[in-house]
């Protein structure tokens, strides 16, 4: 069985958690707020996160998918267990059409969207083919490179003298309600409740009792990481150009202007972001096959691979017909769906409190 450190899940964790969320900036409803928006939702989405480690402690040996047959019962927690493989393979085609928006309008114009996904998608079939173990690996040696290349272009934004913090200010100045509207249940959900699907891969961990740290520590650096990136957004465009950019994050990289010399670092950006792309697609499709071999018993998951893959590729080029339609459906449809808030929120609060009162009474999960 494969093993991953703890320093692999807490890199796997902060790169999946920033994920595609730093290309959109979902905050961005909450205009110079959004900051503020993003560190209150990391405050709730923690304790989400929080609740999802503690679910799989109160049940040691299951994984969480495994976990609503052994205490609701296979009648009523066999469904409820197999809602979670076909949200996790909805939400990766949701990631392959981000890549397909992405990446033709920004650094390959005129290339054709299934040519730079079935190249994604390829990469992403060897890697689950690989295996979680060699993507940890990968992480440890990404994620530093990432987060140097990250600190070098803030320091090159701040030199090319575009940054205007009065952007920032006055702070509330529309009062809570916008800020609650992005608060809940977006941004609650996106990066922290969506890091269900990594409850997949924490029995795999070498030290399963600092998996509930580890994902604490993950979900506060990647939550500081995006409040900081909206404010530097903010405070170089001003609220309303980055209310209205489709790629704030993406435009702030092009504000990059040293002595009209370091210039057009755009590729640079999209390259890291397509790396978390990558494995935030790699995580939801190794959790949509890992769900699927333990609901169905399989002794090997490598079988359920290219099925998989292949129908987060069809999905990923039929859905969403254009970057606006499709970020209006991320951040105004699905976080509202009752299936989705059930799943991500609902679900596994009472998964939690039914595994607490067992574990307590010392009632066995039947």
């Amino acid at each position: 069985m494969e093993i991953i450190s703890r320093h692999q899940l807490l890199t796997i964790s902060i790169i999946y958690q920033i994920g595609t969320t730093i290309i959109f900036g979902f905050a961005s409803g909450a205009g110079r707020d959004s900051w503020l928006a993003v560190l209150i939702s990391t405050c709730l989405g923690t304790a989400v996160v929080w609740i999802y480690t503690r679910i799989t402690h109160f049940n040691p040996g299951l994984t969480y998918i495994e976990c609503y047959p052994a205490q609701f019962g296979k009648l009523l927690g066999t469904p409820i267990a197999w809602l979670h493989p076909l949200l996790f393979l909805y939400i990766s085609g949701r990631i392959v059409a981000d890549i397909k928006n992405l990446v033709p309008t920004t650094i390959l114009p005129g290339t054709p969207p299934w040519v730079i996904l079935l190249f994604f998608m390829l990469v992403i079939s060897y890697g689950l083919f690989a295996g979680i173990e060699v993507m940890g690996k990968l992480t440890e040696i990404i994620l530093p490179i990432i987060l140097l290349i990250y600190l070098i272009e803030v320091i090159l934004i701040f030199s090319s003298g575009v940054v205007h913090f009065d952007n920032l200010s006055p702070l509330l100045d529309k009062g809570w309600g916008r800020i609650w509207e992005v608060v809940w249940p977006l941004g609650i959900i996106q990066s922290f409740g969506e890091s269900l699907a990594l409850a997949l891969v924490w029995t795999l961990m070498n030290e399963r009792k600092r998996v509930g740290r580890t994902m604490i520590i993950s979900s506060l650096f990647a939550g500081l990481f995006i409040a900081f990136t909206d404010a530097l957004a903010v405070a170089v465009y001003g609220e309303e150009i980055f209310k209205r950019a489709t790629y704030p994050m993406y435009a702030l990289i092009q504000a990059i202007s040293v002595s009209d010399f370091i210039t057009q670092l755009d590729a640079t950006g999209v390259i890291y972001f397509c790396f978390m792309a990558f494995l935030k697609t790699y995580i939801y499709l190794f959790a949509t096959i890992r769900s699927i071999q333990k609901l169905t018993y399989s002794n090997s998951s490598r079988v359920f691979i290219f099925p998989v893959v292949l129908i987060a590729l069809f999905m990923g080029l039929t859905m969403a017909p254009n970057v606006v339609e499709h970020i209006a459906v991320v951040q105004k449809v699905i976080p509202y769906n009752p299936i989705y808030l059930s799943l991500m929120i609902v679900f596994p609060v009472l998964l939690f409190l039914v595994s607490w009162i067992r574990n307590k009474s010392g009632t066995a999960a039947s």
